[in-house]
């Protein structure tokens, strides 16, 4: 049997809970760093980046990525959720790992696994993916790994690591509520969990000031170090291509991303470049310039130049917002036709509230999930919450034709937002 074969019967078998259900989380770091020992605890051989916050993990580890290779660094990169193909997850220097690899590692883990009394059901797919990650970077010898948080720290598998060289807060937002806790100050303390002694501690500019507290007062409690210093960040112009941004002695910055927000998590990325350049590692303001021109993130305000098609996983409230905000930066000479697939479990009426005063039609679609709200679902809301035009898509294929049909005479642009495995199911039938 191939190696191709073989990694589809793996993760078919995965096929089961993604994450620990709340009230069986308790013991599982414990079990994890058990697993990593009886492995020889290769996590202790690398050097980690700790990315843990609500929004933004994913175009900071994208950045951060992107400037440490140009600086001629070997990067692991290990960020969910995929868009296209499951391996996005686990990549070395921006390439995702191979099947064989994948095979290999989890037959090595399993087999140790087994020999300890479990079986393939010892771990969620999120732990196998996250153990895997930790021995194919140990095992590529990376000169860093970049480790993005899954949801919260405390509880999360990434939280195995005991020893992270930086840890990076993003923006915490009250996405998680009823699933980490019932304020946004009980996200921020299970957050904090990840900032342990002798590590390096990030901050967003801009946080909540009870989690700036909050995460200052546990830095000091476990001994942690609190990094003081911030780029003053001007943003010289946006548009649907990306920033121009005065960063301190970087004038005249471009930064391929879009979206105004995008200038925080520089100002995130340019603070843990600067905590690396204490530690002695070189990193030179050519290499962070060149590296942010040609930065991209699929499915994070990824824009389709030829097309006129925008590809933004606002899955959430925040980040909604922030797409908003952008989108009326830009001074659109026509308001988007939309295609939004949402999860059942998202704060989805704040997230239309958000988005339906600036669009013209909305295409509702079924995310490729089994917690996904339904394309009727999503439809009866929107009619419920405004005067906007609604179209129900039965498949991708079928959002793709009425999204171009309903944009044929106009310049209007198309943006696909909502969950990432909307994106995922349009990107699949060849919507680039």
């Amino acid at each position: 049997m191939g190696a191709a074969e073989t990694y589809r019967q793996i993760t078919t078998k995965m096929g089961g809970a993604w994450r620990v259900k709340p009230d069986k989380q308790g013991n599982r770091i414990r079990l994890l760093r058990e697993v990593l020992h009886w492995m020889g605890h290769p996590e202790r051989r690398l050097k980690v980046i700790h990315i843990v916050g609500t929004n933004g993990k994913g175009s900071t580890g994208v950045m951060l990525a992107s400037i440490l290779q140009t600086a001629g660094y070997e990067v692991g990169h290990f960020s969910t959720p995929a868009i296209m193909n499951d391996r996005e997850v686990i990549t070395s220097n921006g390439v995702m790992i191979s099947e064989r690899d994948f095979v290999w590692h989890y037959q090595r883990l399993l087999a140790e696994i087994k020999a300890h009394g479990g079986d393939e059901h010892t771990l969620t797919k999120f732990e196998w993916w996250t153990l895997i990650a930790l021995l194919y970077f140990t095992k590529e010898e990376m000169d860093f790994v970049i480790l993005e948080a899954g949801i919260g720290a405390q509880y999360d598998a990434t939280n195995v690591v005991e020893h992270p060289l930086v840890v990076a807060v993003t923006k915490i937002s009250s996405d998680y509520l009823d699933v980490i806790g019932k304020q946004l100050v009980d996200i921020a303390m299970d957050t904090a969990a990840a900032i342990k002694e002798g590590t390096t501690v990030v901050n967003y500019p801009g946080q909540d000031i009870e989690v700036f507290n909050l995460l200052k007062q546990r830095t000091q409690a476990v001994g942690a170090n609190w990094h003081m210093s911030k780029p003053v960040i001007t943003i010289m112009k946006s548009s649907p291509e990306g920033l121009v941004v005065n960063a301190d002695q970087l004038e005249g910055l471009k930064l391929s991303l879009t979206g105004a927000y995008q200038a925080n998590n520089l100002s995130t990325v340019l603070q843990i470049v600067t905590a690396l350049k204490a530690h002695h590692y070189v990193i030179t303001d050519v290499a962070v310039a060149e590296a942010l021109a040609h930065v991209k993130i699929r499915g994070r305000m990824e824009y389709d130049r030829e097309r006129n098609i925008l590809y933004d996983g606002a899955h959430n409230p925040d980040g909604m917002t922030s797409l908003v905000a952008a989108i009326r930066s830009w001074h659109l000479p026509l308001k988007p036709v939309v295609v939004l697939g949402l999860l059942a479990e998202k704060n989805y009426h704040d997230i239309l509230e958000e988005l339906l005063p600036c669009v013209d039609t909305v295409i509702a679609v079924t995310p490729d999930s089994d917690r996904a709200m339904s394309a009727d679902a999503l439809a009866a809301q929107i009619v419920m919450m405004s005067n906007v035009d609604v179209e129900i898509a039965d498949d991708p294929s079928a959002a793709i034709s009425l999204a171009r049909r309903v944009r044929e005479s106009s310049r209007a642009m198309i943006l696909v937002t909502g969950s990432f495995y909307t994106l995922r199911a349009i990107e699949s039938e060849g919507m680039k």
